[in-house]
């Protein structure tokens, strides 16, 4: 049986730290936490034992809200780059553990998929969606939130709509920086990796 670890007042163990002892990323924890399928039972049984062992509670920061309701904040993501998606979700966690919100983590089989996951968030009580690319510039999407009252923020978004909120950064001068800083250190034969072709960004990249 795995020994529980103590938790002392202030030393809060957050997922990273769940996701360290076993050796795998904050993601897969998350998906073991909300019980989703496509994880190993192997590993499955791993994160439940880290789990125990480390004295983790999900909720807790929800809970500590004693006299507050916690907001739900949703994350619907359909990207398959797995490595993007991690770094996207290490963000959220970590603001939503400190803001005391709770995160649902939905995927969906792209814009035509998102209907029933939509339907499962309103059904939860969701109080606003963070939609990552390609689902931040699907306009069907968009449409759908608005007409649920719920609100949303699209993440890198190449169309960014006066009336949604979205995060972005400048992709030109990004890149633009990055070869600057290149060219200063004295390289002169750099490559450049330009990505999907349809990708608005990749396009701005290229240019910078």
């Amino acid at each position: 049986m795995a020994r529980k670890v103590s938790r002392r007042s202030g030393n809060i163990v957050t997922i990273h730290d769940v996701a360290r002892h076993v050796g795998v990323s904050p993601m897969t924890v998350s998906r073991v936490i909300n019980g989703e399928k496509n994880v190993r039972e192997e590993t499955r049984k791993k994160v439940a034992e880290a789990i125990e062992a480390l004295n983790y509670s999900p909720n807790m920061a929800a809970r500590s809200l004693a006299s507050q309701d916690s907001s739900r904040i949703a994350l619907i993501y359909s990207n398959p780059s797995m490595s993007f998606l991690s770094e996207l979700l290490l963000g959220i966690l970590h603001q939503s553990s400190q803001s005391g919100c709770q995160l649902i983590i939905e995927s969906c089989e792209g814009p035509e998929g998102v209907a029933d996951v939509l339907d499962k968030l309103k059904s939860l009580g969701v109080d606003g969606v963070v939609l990552p690319p390609p689902l931040s510039d699907s306009t069907r999407v968009a449409k759908a939130l608005r007409e649920m009252g719920l609100p949303f923020v699209g993440v890198a978004t190449s169309r960014p709509s006066p009336d949604a909120a979205s995060v972005s950064i400048d992709d030109f001068k990004a890149a633009f920086a990055m070869t600057q800083r290149l060219i200063a250190l004295g390289h002169r034969r750099i490559g450049f990796i330009k990505g999907n072709p349809n990708s608005y960004y990749s396009q701005l990249r290229h240019e910078g």
